[in-house]
């Protein structure tokens, strides 16, 4: 089955971070390629949806339904690996607060949605 997504960045491994396509009554799921993701990949993808969901509530008007699927995707992505994963990943690459998170995000996030 071929799956509608958006392909919103990239991760360290050079793995696709993807944002499925659905309608309205439909939540997000993670697509296929994530089957493949490691720990260090899914962290990525989590950076890349915080740093897309913090770049949207910065417009104004901000879109509702793009904050919340960019939150449900971070969540999602974030369940995979628990907060000790996440704490792990953080020391590793020395991300001290959410803020360099948001950068590690940014770096792996296509160029579209960099402003």
């Amino acid at each position: 089955m071929i799956e509608a997504a958006q392909h919103v960045g990239v991760t360290r491994t050079g793995k696709a971070v993807q944002l499925p396509l659905f309608n309205d009554e439909q939540q997000p799921d993670l697509p296929s390629v994530c089957a493949f993701y490691r720990p260090a990949d899914h962290f990525d993808a989590y950076a890349v949806f915080e740093y897309l969901l913090s770049r949207e509530l910065s417009r104004c008007p901000s879109d509702p339904r793009m904050l919340k699927i960019y939150q449900s995707m971070s969540f999602r992505h974030s369940s995979m690996l628990g907060a000790a994963w996440l704490q792990a990943e953080r020391l590793a690459l020395g991300l001290a607060t959410i803020f360099d998170v948001l950068q590690h995000g940014k770096g792996l996030a296509d160029r579209i949605f960099k402003d």
